[in-house]
């Protein structure tokens, strides 16, 4: 015991003595240069057994976050703080502290050194807690912009080496995904209600999950979502702009497999900024021969973003958390992923996802006529891809729809006021005798006396309307 006591005083005198020298230090040079020496062996006495040590060693840190804040030129040992969080054997109370001052040191390091120690950050981030690997994305993505990458990608001139790291690639990816689909100026107002839906921002859905007390987020994300992007300080729109560009520029480069990121392209070529869509839109147009539209993961993605969380239920069955409840996208995003369904016999196949889209953009309250037109085009696009035995079923809920928005478009003309969309409704009567004579008693099409269209077989309606 007395062993144990003469130690631990042997720490605090040691503690002291480090008090003493940042005390003495009078220029940021001096500073700069004990801090590199000393914190990571200060914050390594956390571990210590004894409550005098660990209560001097918070004395001396709060001293040090005086004096390191009012001083944004001071350096910090990034690099070794860095080493010293990925030690396994490091207790958390010392990982909680050094996180701090690795979110702290990251930011004021000169870029270069910023993308050197860029993949560290991706490192470090295995096995760690949620919030913790949310501070260390915060600081990987704005440095992804600055990065420099291999003309020819190669695994072993890739700065980023994830082919082994399959968890740490789904958490970066996801973290993307969220960055990509967060506008600009965003603020997440705790008083606001979910039911404050902006108009065109949104879709139908979203007023369901209202009355929960939690704020209305973005299109496209959860509460939750929007609170790990904004994070502890949020990016000005500039700010986020370069962070969607370096993204961007991350997928161009190879750096994570090109099925996982087709979503995230999607999403970008939709940006409200030039600058984003335009580099998206390039290497999607780039890639368009190597993707597979047919490929179940990538329509899966496609359908899950548009969509958002509905229902309210995990595959498990379990009620999902209000706060972790996507809303569906806003019809800007909808316009670049109906397009791509369009190219896909796997999405027209893909039940009840299709109908649901279909539904969204005809019926949803923020479908304007362009969702509309693609709407249809992929109403027809079913038609013609799924087989009889898969069609069929959705023949009575197809024509249900479309001759829901047929009266509409009557409605609209008998009172006078001129449809914009006079085109849209010739479109809808074909495709509604289309229908109507595929999978319903050839009796129904009396309910279309359209002189234009009266009298055609099948055929030549299916000639006519798919030209």
């Amino acid at each position: 015991m007395a062993a144990a006591a003469s130690a631990a005083q042997d720490e605090q005198n040691q503690l002291e003595r480090v008090f003493l020298r940042l005390g003495h230090a009078e220029t940021d040079e001096q500073l700069q240069n004990i801090i590199s020496k000393f914190l990571p062996p200060v914050l390594l006495k956390l571990s210590s057994t004894q409550e005098g040590v660990r209560k001097k060693v918070m004395e001396l840190l709060v001293h040090l976050n005086k004096r390191i804040k009012s001083r944004p030129k001071i350096q910090l040992p990034v690099e070794t703080l860095l080493v010293q969080y990925q030690d396994p054997s490091a207790v958390s109370f010392v990982t909680n502290f050094t996180i701090i001052y690795v979110k702290m040191g990251y930011p004021r390091l000169p870029v270069e050194k910023q993308c050197e120690l860029a993949p560290t950050l991706l490192t470090a981030m295995e096995g760690k807690p949620q919030p913790q690997q949310d501070s260390l994305m915060h600081l990987l993505i704005p440095t992804l912009f600055h990065m420099k990458y291999p003309v020819e990608p190669l695994k072993a001139a890739s700065p980023f080496n994830l082919a082994e790291k399959p968890k740490t690639v789904q958490l970066l990816l996801d973290f993307m995904l969220d960055v990509l689909l967060m506008p600009y100026g965003y603020v997440l107002n705790e008083s606001q209600s979910r039911q404050n839906v902006p108009v065109g921002q949104g879709s139908s859905s979203s007023s369901t999950s209202g009355g929960s007390g939690i704020p209305q987020p973005p299109p496209g994300m959860s509460f939750y979502a929007a609170k790990r992007i904004i994070g502890d300080s949020p990016w000005t729109p500039e700010q986020l702009e370069q962070c969607k560009l370096g993204i961007v520029k991350f997928i161009e480069a190879e750096q994570v497999p090109e099925l996982e990121a087709v979503i995230h392209l999607v999403i970008a070529s939709s940006d409200t900024r030039h600058s984003v869509a335009t580099a998206a839109d390039l290497e999607l147009k780039s890639k368009q021969s190597l993707i597979d539209w047919n490929n179940p993961a990538i329509i899966n993605k496609l359908y899950k973003v548009y969509l958002g969380d509905i229902p309210l239920k995990t595959k498990e069955g379990a009620v999902l958390k209000p706060e972790l409840k996507r809303d569906p996208v806003s019809t800007r995003v909808k316009l670049k992923i109906v397009p791509h369904l369009l190219r896909s016999r796997q999405a027209a196949e893909t039940f009840p996802a299709n109908i649901q889209v279909v539904y969204d953009g005809l019926f949803g309250a923020n479908a304007n006529a362009k969702l509309r037109t693609l709407s249809l085009q992929f109403v027809h696009h079913i038609c013609v891809i799924c087989p009889d035995s898969k069609i069929k079923p959705l023949g009575p809920m197809l024509l249900n729809g479309l001759t829901k928005l047929i009266n509409e478009y009557k409605e609209v003309s008998t009172k006078g006021s001129p449809c914009k969309e006079s085109y849209l409704f010739v479109e809808l009567r074909m495709l509604n005798v289309l229908i109507t004579c595929t999978f319903f008693p050839k009796e129904l099409i009396s309910m279309l006396d359209d002189e234009m269209i009266e009298g055609l077989s099948v055929e030549q309606l299916k000639a006519y309307l798919f030209y």
